[in-house]
């Protein structure tokens, strides 16, 4: 069941891939500005209309623990910068995947329309048959060129009326996104106050120069993870070959990580990934920065340091021993 789920909103997601532009004679970047929180972008950079970026993921609540594999389900919300229509082509394309696999379960899928927040949204429904049932229902709503989807897996035919009122009462905010929601009776939230939202992208001089910033809240302590993980690694997988480190770093006082990852594929195409982490007060910020391999951006380099987490998270109270 978590399967499916984590393959439905993989499909959504994915779909929110943008390419990048390029320039033919690539410029370096300049030094970034003061610093400004939550980073500084290098000035020569062209930064993606909001309504091009503005990605979200939150409420993700988990239903009561009876009900079959899944419980008594699992339920999602997003807003994504894509047509409603598009959107519905992918969860067209997710049901002709279950229909030609090479399963002996079966499947049918409804759609029908609903009103949510007085306007028409589509509503479907992917009924899973066999051994371990599932129904996997959709609402996707569209407005101002966005769309808002919620998704709600169940091993019950019935969905809880419960859950079907908060998808007819989360109406989208004036500022694109949708308000934090509380799980109703017998919910709860996957990972308390978790909130995903795509904070922007920057294209670059250079093809496939990118920048993105992710904005999270409640996500676990990463720099506590990021003690068992090693500081440097090498190798080679399927012809590909990799390199990585990690450094720990302050960002502008908030403790936080610097991870680059350079991959070279045959005949000698190289491509870097840097991520910069910083957790406070604020939230989680990551800033993710892909480029040619061949090609060195030293603003570039400088405006990852230039991330801001707001103020660190306290550190633990010791308990005084008696």
């Amino acid at each position: 069941m978590r399967s499916l789920y984590a393959l439905l909103i993989g499909a959504l997601l994915l779909s929110n891939a943008l390419p990048s532009s390029a320039q033919s004679t690539p410029a370096p970047s300049p030094s970034p500005a003061p610093l400004a929180a939550p980073f500084v972008a290098p000035a020569d950079w062209v930064q993606l209309p909001r309504g091009f970026t503005l990605t979200e993921i939150k409420n993700m609540w988990r239903g009561p623990g009876t009900g079959g594999p899944a419980g008594g389900g699992v339920f999602a919300q997003a807003v994504l910068p894509l047509p409603s229509g598009i959107v519905a082509a992918l969860l067209a394309q997710l049901r002709n995947v279950f229909a030609s696999a090479k399963t002996k379960q079966k499947l049918t899928m409804a759609t029908a329309s609903s009103k949510v927040c007085g306007a028409t949204a589509s509503v479907s429904t992917l009924h899973l048959y066999g051994s371990k049932p599932a129904f996997i229902e959709t609402t996707t709503l569209s407005q101002r060129g966005l769309t808002y989807a919620t998704v709600y897996v169940r091993t019950s035919s019935k969905p809880d009326p419960a859950i079907e009122s908060a998808v007819r009462s989360a109406c989208p905010l004036p500022g694109g996104g949708l308000p934090d929601a509380t799980p109703p009776s017998g919910w709860s939230a996957l990972q308390k106050g978790l909130d995903f939202e795509l904070g922007g992208i920057w294209l670059g001089n250079a093809p496939l120069q990118t920048m993105w910033m992710l904005k999270a809240r409640g996500m676990p302590d990463l720099l506590s993870a990021a003690q068992m993980a090693p500081t440097s690694a090498s190798g080679t997988q399927h012809s590909v070959k990799y390199r990585a480190s990690v450094q720990k770093l302050k960002f502008c006082g908030t403790p936080g990580l610097l991870a680059t990852a350079q991959f070279t594929v045959p005949p000698g195409f190289g491509m870097t990934y840097s991520v910069a982490a910083a957790q406070g007060m604020d939230g989680t910020f990551v800033l993710s920065y892909l480029h040619p391999s061949s090609y060195t951006d030293a603003g570039a380099q400088q405006s990852m340091r230039t991330l801001c987490g707001g103020a660190p998270l306290p550190a633990p109270s010791s308990t005084p021993t008696v």
